[in-house]
């Protein structure tokens, strides 16, 4: 009986860590500009000059001006942003976050195949000292 709790125990714990990861994005290395961010149509990262971090569901340009799409907690805000003021513009990656993603849910479950291979492999041997001939 504990062994099966454990190896319920571990197995939800590895799956609740591949859906923390699995949330992860990547950004391109290489900053681009506002215009290029409004093209690409994508999340981008954006830091300010105080250093601040945003990520931005979208950038659009609207007279002129542009505005970033923020998410925050349950609603979307319009920010507007200038030049002047961002330190860094970078737009997501999505095939690498594709490819990081599909690589983190492929290798949380081979990592739990492996640890209930070696619970079971384990409790296997644990009769071997019970023969009567």
């Amino acid at each position: 009986m504990k062994c099966k709790s454990l190896k319920t125990k571990t197995v939800c714990f590895l799956l609740v860590i591949a859906l923390i990861f699995q949330s992860c994005g990547v950004y391109k290395k290489t900053p681009v500009t506002l215009e290029q961010a409004v093209t690409a149509d994508s999340k981008v990262l954006v830091v300010n000059a105080d250093n601040k971090i945003f990520k931005f569901i979208r950038i659009e340009q609207i007279d002129g001006i542009y505005y970033g799409y923020l998410k925050t907690k349950g609603k979307i805000e319009k920010i507007p942003l200038t030049e002047s003021d961002l330190k860094t513009i970078r737009v997501l990656n999505k095939t690498a976050t594709n490819i990081g993603n599909i690589a983190i849910v492929v290798g949380s479950l081979g990592v739990v195949f492996l640890v209930i291979a070696a619970i079971e492999l384990s409790s296997w041997y644990d009769d071997w000292g019970d023969w009567d001939y």
